[in-house]
């Protein structure tokens, strides 16, 4: 996540098949109801976390291709893919400020906060097309976060500022330019659909809080409602701000959402209930990833100026049905 100006203020106050994976890589799930376990489960990932990718300048956009966790470097303005001896450079995208990514049929869409595009490349890096303006010629204030639907498009966020809401763009499988479908969002931030891509959520950063949207079959949006207020969830004496980054979503529902404020990650069910509070190493928690099995998760950390990827194993494992 990056933040404008004054947000920082007011807080220091591949084949088809691969695409499938990136749209339901969110979707195959594991176990878990919010209707069997009502007390939220606080769990400290300190002891079950692995590091498995260290010196990073800021982590971001962590998605799975297949088996492979991609990620970008914020500060860098790199793609990189996770290795079994760190991590690879896969494209540097000077100038970028590359801070989101999402998995098409043969290639990567990356989100340019600081050049206002949306960037796709190959699996191997090179550059293959530059999406910099929408339908009605409007820019891209700041694009975060991307999510595919499994139709083959993509809806990314363009979290703007305090002088020009955020927005949700929807870029079609059949191309041409993204289309405005969400606006006056403040600070649009992580985006993820439901398992039947029925609805779209987006986190509404400045606020603490998560929105809903109904999905229609041309991708278009209606009924945005607030689908969860974080600090409202948090317990009694928790004065601190629980801030929504990377979202992403599982085959019951359950929203994973990566607090940049707030100490770690919380799973919320289908209802926006509470179910697991995750406390995770390092201050802030830009993003996550939940592998095609759903069995383990890779979350983002940010200490100071060293950034890092853990890997854990999902809290719902055990919570049975």
């Amino acid at each position: 996540m990056r933040l404008s100006a004054a947000v920082i203020a007011f807080f220091l106050a591949s084949p088809v098949s691969a695409w499938a994976d990136e749209a339901s890589a969110n979707s195959a799930l594991v176990t878990g109801d919010a209707s069997i376990n009502k007390t939220p489960l606080d769990v400290d990932a300190a002891a079950s976390a692995t590091q498995v990718a260290d010196g990073i300048g800021f982590p971001e956009g962590t998605v799975m291709v297949q088996d492979t966790l991609y990620f970008v470097d914020y500060q860098a303005s790199t793609v990189n893919r996770l290795t079994p001896s760190g991590q690879a450079v896969v494209a540097r995208l000077p100038g970028c400020g590359a801070n989101g990514l999402v998995a098409t049929p043969d290639a990567l869409l990356v989100a340019c906060y600081d050049s206002g595009t949306v960037q796709q490349v190959s699996r191997d890096g090179v550059k293959q097309r530059t999406f910099e303006r929408g339908s009605k010629g409007e820019p891209f204030y700041r694009p975060n976060d991307l999510v595919a639907d499994a139709r083959g498009g993509v809806y990314f966020t363009a979290s703007g500022d305090d002088s020009w809401l955020g927005k949700v763009f929807y870029l079609a499988p059949q191309g041409g330019a993204p289309v405005a479908v969400a606006d006056n969002i403040r600070n649009a931030n992580g985006i993820a659909l439901s398992p039947d891509g029925g609805i779209l959520y987006v986190g509404e950063s400045t606020t603490d809080s998560i929105l809903r949207f109904d999905v229609h079959r041309d991708g278009t949006l209606e009924g945005r409602a607030l689908f969860a207020d974080l600090d409202g969830l948090a317990p009694g004496g928790q004065a601190f701000r629980h801030t929504p980054d990377g979202i992403r979503s599982d085959g019951s529902g359950h929203l994973f959402v990566a607090l940049y404020n707030g100490g770690g990650m919380w799973v919320l069910d289908d209802q926006g209930q509470l179910m697991t509070r995750v406390a995770l190493p390092g201050e802030h928690h830009s993003n996550l990833a939940l592998s095609r099995d759903q069995k383990t998760i890779y979350a983002t950390a940010l200490s100071g100026a060293s950034g890092q990827i853990f890997k854990l194993p999902n809290p719902l494992l055990g919570r049975a049905p």
